[in-house]
């Protein structure tokens, strides 16, 4: 029983929730972004999101953090690599966590050039997050607004470039799911493996404004509303 008991303690003191500092760090390096998607909160009217991006000094002030946690994911609603110190913060964070620990953002890969994808990968980022949602040419420009299927092919050449002999970047997307979009989800997948992506994450679709609305592909009921 006794056995048992400092089992529990040990694991309890291992969770996030019991510790003294996070184990993941979401950290919104900025909220400008190169794109104008239907589907963003930026494009609800009214929704008050001040355009700015965070200092060195903020970032900074997130250092005695960096030696405890287990991940650090440097996005929020805007493009991360609008951000033009973020392969320091990238450099940083990592000098300072724990082995097996990752760094990591999501991008509509429209800014990753050859250079720029290089320096990322240089600077120790362990995954990146490309926003893919849509196969074809016509449906990208649609959701994607100012952004085109010809430039996520040149981001995906980019990173696999870069990442090329011992380093070990994880390439992944993700897919936001709707009812304009849903019947492109298998071709996404296809295509974005042949290109070097090893994970997927797919997300409902957040009805910011009420012209969103009929875009979910879920019931907004509950269950209880229901009954």
């Amino acid at each position: 029983m006794e056995d048992l008991e400092e089992e529990k303690i040990t694991t309890l003191e291992k969770s996030p929730a019991s510790g003294n500092y996070p184990s993941r760090l979401f950290v919104e390096v900025t909220t400008k972004c190169n794109l104008k998607c239907g589907m963003c909160v930026k494009q609800n009217n009214g929704g008050g999101i001040i355009e700015g991006s965070m200092s060195a000094d903020t970032f900074n002030a997130l250092i005695p953090a960096f030696p405890h946690i287990d991940a650090l994911i440097l996005n929020g609603i805007g493009e991360s690599l609008l951000h033009p110190d973020i392969e320091k913060f990238i450099k940083k964070a990592k000098s300072l966590m724990p082995e097996g620990s990752w760094v990591g953002f999501q991008t509509n890969g429209m800014l990753l050039s050859a250079p720029r994808a290089l320096s990322l990968v240089e600077a120790g980022l362990d995954r990146i997050c490309l926003s893919v949602d849509a196969a074809s040419a016509e449906s990208f420009r649609l959701i994607r607004q100012g952004g085109d299927i010809g430039g996520m092919e040149s981001a995906f050449s980019a990173l696999n470039k870069a990442r090329a002999g011992e380093r070990g970047l994880q390439i992944g997307i993700e897919f936001v799911l709707m009812k304009n979009n849903v019947q492109e989800l298998s071709s996404v997948l296809r295509w974005a493996g042949r290109r070097g992506a090893t994970f997927a994450l797919v997300t409902q679709l957040l009805p910011y404004h009420e012209g969103l609305a009929g875009q979910t592909a879920y019931d907004t009921n509950t269950q209880e509303a229901i009954s």
